[in-house]
C-alpha cells in the first residue's frame, strides 16, 4: 500500500512576493480582517510538546486522518488508525535552484536518506520511497521543456511503498518533521488538513477533521500567533515581464493569490473564529495555507509544520576562513545525509579544506564527533579561523583539526585517537578535482588513495570505517571520462570492505559534471 505526502519547489522565484501598491493595500484590509475576526485573541505564551504518534490512513481523494503541529512543537490530536506511515497528506515545498537541474538530481536522494538516519534504518535504501509530480503546467504561455518539467517536480507527492521496505518500518510523525529540519533541500513542509473542489467546504472538513484543535480557545496552542495566505497554481493567463514576454505569473513573480485568499477568508470564518491566538502577519508561529490548482483539481487547506535547515548561514562569502575552492552548503548537507549521519556519530573528512562538510554536520548533528584532516599548512587554511566559523555560530568545534596527508598513516592514528580510537562511522569528503594528478607524484585519484588507506587498515586489524558505515564523497567527471573510469576498481573496493551503493550526477557545465557516490562497510 502507498502512503503519500507531497513536495513543492520553496525558493523559486514564482514564490517569492512582488508587492506593488495595491497588493500592500489588500494585505492591510486582509490583517484588519483578521484582527476583527479574533477580537479574543491573546500573546504567545509559547507551544506545550506532546507525544508523537506513529499513525495511519487508506489513501483517499478527498479527506485525511488526525494528527497536527505547528511550526514549533508537536500538538496533540487524536487518530482513528495506527500504522506505518502518517495520517495525513503532507506537502513540502522543494527548495529553489540557482539554476535549473543543478540540485535537483539529489532532492530524492537526500531526503530519504535523512528518513532514514532519524529512523535510524541501518540497510533500507532510496527505493522504499516513491516520488509522483503534484503539478502539471497547462498555461498558456510557451516554455521552454525543461521549465516545464522544473515546474512539474517543483511539487511531489511521495509515498511509502511498503512492499519495497521492511515490515517492522514505521515512519512516526515527528521522525518527518526532523527530516524536513535536517534537508537542505526542502524549504518547508505543509500538513493537508482538508481538500475539496469547493473551497467553501475547507472549513466544515477540518472542524470534522479536528486538525486545528490544538488552535482552539483552550486548547494545547491556543495562544499561538497564526497567519493565513492562499497559493493559486491553476491556469493563470500569460502575462509580459520586463525580460521575457509571455512569462506566467504563476511561473515569474508569485504564485500567491489575493483574490483567492479573500476568498479562503470568507470560507474559513467558522474554523478562524475558534482559534485563541492573534494574528501576526510577519512572523506567526502557524502559517495557514489554502492551495488550489494542484494535480486532480482539489482545493488543499494545510498548515505548515516544519522548515529546512538555515544553510546560507554557512556560505562561503559568511566565513571567517576563506579558501579558493570552497563547498557550497546544499553540497555539504547533500553528502552529510546520504552518509546518514546523527548523533553520537564520529566522522572524518580526510579532505577537510575550509571544513564546509563538518560545519553542516555540526548544524545537522550537534552532539557528533568530527575530524577533520587537511594538507595544506595555515598560510593556505588557517584552523584558528575555521574554529572561530565553528563558534561564531554556536556549533560544535571539530575534536581535532590535523595538518597532514590523510595518506599517512601516522595522521590516521592521530584522528581515531580524537576519538579514543575507534572507527568513524562515517567518512565525507570532496577531493580535490585533478590538483594531486597533475602533481604527477602516483598515479592514484585521491579517492583511490582513500580507499587505499581504509584496505591497509583494515588488513592490519585497525579499522579507520566501521563495518556498516559509510564513505560518501564527490567525484569529478568530464565529458571525456565515465564515472566508472573515475572510480577505484572493485579489487580495491573489496580489499576496503566497501560496497557501492548509489550515485547521483550533479552537471556543473558542458564539460564537467560532479557525481555523488556511496558506499558501505560490508566487510
Amino acid at each position: 500500500m502507498l502512503r503519500r505526502f507531497a513536495f513543492q519547489n520553496g525558493n523559486d522565484s514564482r514564490l517569492q512576493c512582488n508587492h506593488n501598491n495595491s497588493t500592500i493595500a489588500m494585505q492591510r484590509c486582509l490583517s484588519l480582517v483578521f484582527i476583527t475576526i479574533l477580537n479574543q485573541a491573546t500573546v504567545l505564551e509559547g507551544f506545550q510538546p506532546v507525544t508523537q504518534q506513529i499513525i495511519r490512513r487508506r489513501l483517499s481523494t478527498t479527506m485525511m486522518s488526525k494528527s497536527t503541529s505547528s511550526d514549533l512543537k508537536a500538538s496533540t490530536c487524536t487518530t482513528k488508525e495506527n500504522g506505518r506511515f502518517p495520517s495525513r497528506e503532507l506537502l513540502i515545498h522543494w527548495r529553489g535552484e540557482k539554476d535549473v537541474g543543478y540540485s535537483k538530481p539529489f532532492r530524492q536522494l537526500e531526503f530519504a536518506s535523512a528518513l532514514l538516519a532519524e529512523l535510524k534504518v541501518p540497510t533500507e535504501g532510496e527505493s522504499m520511497l516513491q516520488f509522483q509530480n503534484a503539478l502539471n503546467y497547462n498555461g498558456q504561455a510557451q516554455m521552454a521543456d525543461v521549465n516545464v518539467e522544473h515546474f512539474n517536480e517543483a511539487m511531489q507527492f511521495v509515498t511509502l511503498n511498503e512492499e519495497a521496505c521492511s515490515e517492522d518500518i514505521q515512519v512516526p510523525r515527528n521522525a518527518i518533521i526532523s527530516t524536513v529540519k535536517r534537508s537542505a533541500l526542502v524549504h518547508a513542509c505543509y500538513e493537508v488538513i482538508a481538500a475539496s473542489e469547493n473551497i467553501e467546504e475547507l472549513a466544515e472538513l477540518a472542524v470534522q477533521d479536528g486538525g486545528f484543535q490544538d488552535m482552539y480557545k483552550g486548547g494545547t496552542n491556543e495562544k499561538a500567533t497564526w497567519c493565513f495566505r492562499a497559493r493559486n497554481y491553476g491556469d493563470i493567463p500569460a502575462v509580459a515581464t520586463e525580460t521575457v514576454v509571455g512569462k506566467e505569473k504563476r511561473y515569474s513573480s508569485s504564485a500567491r493569490s489575493m483574490k483567492l485568499e479573500k476568498e479562503g477568508l470568507k470560507a474559513l470564518t467558522e474554523l478562524l473564529l475558534k482559534f485563541g491566538g492573534k494574528v501576526d502577519l510577519l512572523n506567526p508561529d502557524c502559517k495557514i495555507y489554502i492551495f488550489d490548482g494542484l494535480e486532480g483539481g482539489m482545493k488543499m487547506l494545510a498548515r505548515r509544520i516544519a522548515v529546512g535547515p538555515r544553510t546560507s548561514i554557512i556560505a562561503p562569502a559568511t566565513r571567517i576562513c576563506i579558501t579558493n575552492t570552497p563547498l557550497e552548503p546544499i553540497a555539504s548537507f547533500s553528502l552529510c545525509n546520504v552518509a546518514r549521519i546523527c548523533n553520537d556519530m564520529a566522522i572524518l573528512d580526510p579532505y577537510a579544506g575550509s571544513c564546509a562538510t563538518l560545519m553542516a554536520s555540526a548544524m545537522i548533528a550537534p552532539h557528533s564527533q568530527t575530524v577533520g584532516i587537511e594538507i595544506a599548512h595555515n598560510g593556505i587554511v588557517n584552523r584558528d579561523d575555521i574554529r572561530k566559523d565553528f563558534s561564531s555560530r554556536n556549533l560544535t568545534l571539530p575534536v581535532a583539526l590535523l595538518q597532514g596527508d590523510s595518506t599517512n598513516q601516522t595522521i590516521r592514528e592521530e584522528a581515531k585517537a580524537a576519538i579514543r580510537n575507534r572507527p568513524f562511522d562515517a567518512i565525507i569528503a570532496d577531493p580535490p578535482y585533478g590538483i594531486r594528478e597533475s602533481l604527477s607524484y602516483n598515479d592514484k585519484s585521491p579517492l583511490e588513495e582513500l580507499f587505499a588507506s581504509i584496505a591497509k587498515d583494515r588488513q592490519a586489524n585497525e579499522r579507520l570505517l566501521r563495518k556498516g558505515g559509510r564513505l560518501v564523497a564527490f567525484v569529478a567527471v568530464t565529458d571525456e571520462e565515465t564515472l566508472e573510469e573515475m572510480l577505484p576498481g572493485e579489487d580495491l573496493a573489496r580489499e576496503a570492505g566497501l560496497a557501492f551503493e548509489v550515485s547521483r550526477e550533479q552537471p556543473l557545465n558542458d564539460k564537467l559534471s560532479r557525481w555523488l557516490v556511496s558506499y558501505i562497510c560490508k566487510e
